[in-house]
């Protein structure tokens, strides 16, 4: 259910910025070099599972971009439990990332992101349990368009690529968690 609510979101949100954007009067440009905070909220899927009701994240941030090109991000995500009946994991993590940004008008851009992501996992199996972290990369691709003045949406998918290995537990896979989120930036 609250799957379908981002989903129906993003998708609305997509379809009608368009006419928003077009009539958005209003005197800042996005494309001026700022620094923002912001908050997102998503849901995830785990290498190959599915978009499941109980599998949802949320993220911090906070970067800047220099010109309406170039940017950079460091972040903080919650990713909380998620797995199947044989092994479960609870992973948390921090990433910092560059952004390319394409502005399309004063209001509204598509942008790509690339960085590495650092990250901790509480890891439970019916063999035993494990703690484990990493460094891995992660990349993402969305759009971003302004709200008020100094208030932006994202719509934005990533992929983390995480390297779960633990030598006690062996039967454990690497996962790569997909994710789609939606979110806010409040510029400064």
């Amino acid at each position: 259910m609250k799957q379908s609510i981002i989903y129906g979101i993003a998708g609305a949100l997509a379809l009608t910025s368009g006419a928003a954007l077009a009539q958005n009067s209003v005197s800042q440009n996005d494309n001026a070099a700022h620094v923002y905070v912001g908050g997102s909220y998503g849901g995830f899927k785990a290498r190959g599972g599915e978009f499941d009701d109980d599998k949802d994240f949320f993220e911090l941030s906070f970067g800047g971009f220099f010109n309406p090109y170039v940017g950079l991000e460091a972040s903080a995500t919650y990713f909380g439990e998620y797995g199947n009946r044989l092994a479960t994991a609870d992973a948390e993590g921090y990433g910092m990332a560059v952004i390319g940004r394409l502005p399309l008008s004063d209001s509204w851009g598509l942008y790509a992101k690339g960085g590495q992501f650092f990250w901790e996992a509480d890891i439970d199996t019916p063999v035993g349990s494990g703690d484990t972290d990493g460094d891995d990369p992660f990349y993402a691709a969305g759009m971003d368009f302004r709200l008020a003045q100094n208030l932006n949406m994202i719509v934005e998918y990533s992929r983390y690529e995480i390297d779960t290995h633990l030598e006690e537990l062996p039967n454990v896979e690497d996962t790569d968690l997909d994710t789609v989120k939606v979110g806010l930036r409040l510029r400064f």
